[in-house]
């Protein structure tokens, strides 16, 4: 008859034994499913293509307006661009301009737009160093508010120039 130690030690061996071959079954089996890598990178914020260079708001009826400046040495189609603009992080709903071609703006519904001036806008070409300003309605924005564009290439609804400033 066995003694009570070796059969405890047989149990404990046992048991051991079944918890290796768990792990390495594991291992096997994690192997063969294909887990998605994680991508802790952030993607890369837009460049600044098209310059804040000033934002007017002027009181009492705040009268607003954004003055943007192409600053690289590239020529843009500007029929072929649109723009969003944000105030405090939060979208201007009504400030969506579908295009900034002046002769294409005017023949769309532009709520809180009153307007786009400048050689930027002008021709078919948005060239290097020229200004496009966006007339907005007044009351849009305020002394202190961070005001964002984002200039969109809109055959891809793709953002290509991203600037901040506070106003």
């Amino acid at each position: 008859m066995p003694d009570e130690s070796e059969h405890a030690a047989s149990h404990m061996i046992g048991h051991l034994l079944m918890v290796i071959i768990m792990v390495i079954a594991a291992i096997f089996i994690l192997q063969s499913i294909h887990l998605p890598e994680l991508d802790w990178e952030y993607p890369e914020p837009p460049p600044v293509i098209f310059s804040i260079t000033s934002i007017k708001s002027i009181p009492p009826t705040f009268e607003s307006g954004i003055y943007l400046r192409n600053i690289v040495k590239k020529d843009f189609q500007n029929r072929e661009l649109s723009a969003k603009i944000y105030c405090n992080g939060e979208l201007l709903p009504p400030c969506t301009i579908e295009t900034l071609s002046i002769t294409d703006f005017i023949n769309t519904v532009h709520n809180g737009v009153e307007k786009l001036k400048g050689q930027g806008g002008r021709s078919g070409i948005w060239n290097y160093n020229q200004m496009l300003i966006m007339d907005l309605s007044n009351g849009f924005i305020h002394p202190g508010d961070i005001i964002r564009v984002d200039i969109i290439e809109t055959a891809t609804d793709t953002v290509i120039s991203r600037d901040s400033m506070q106003a």
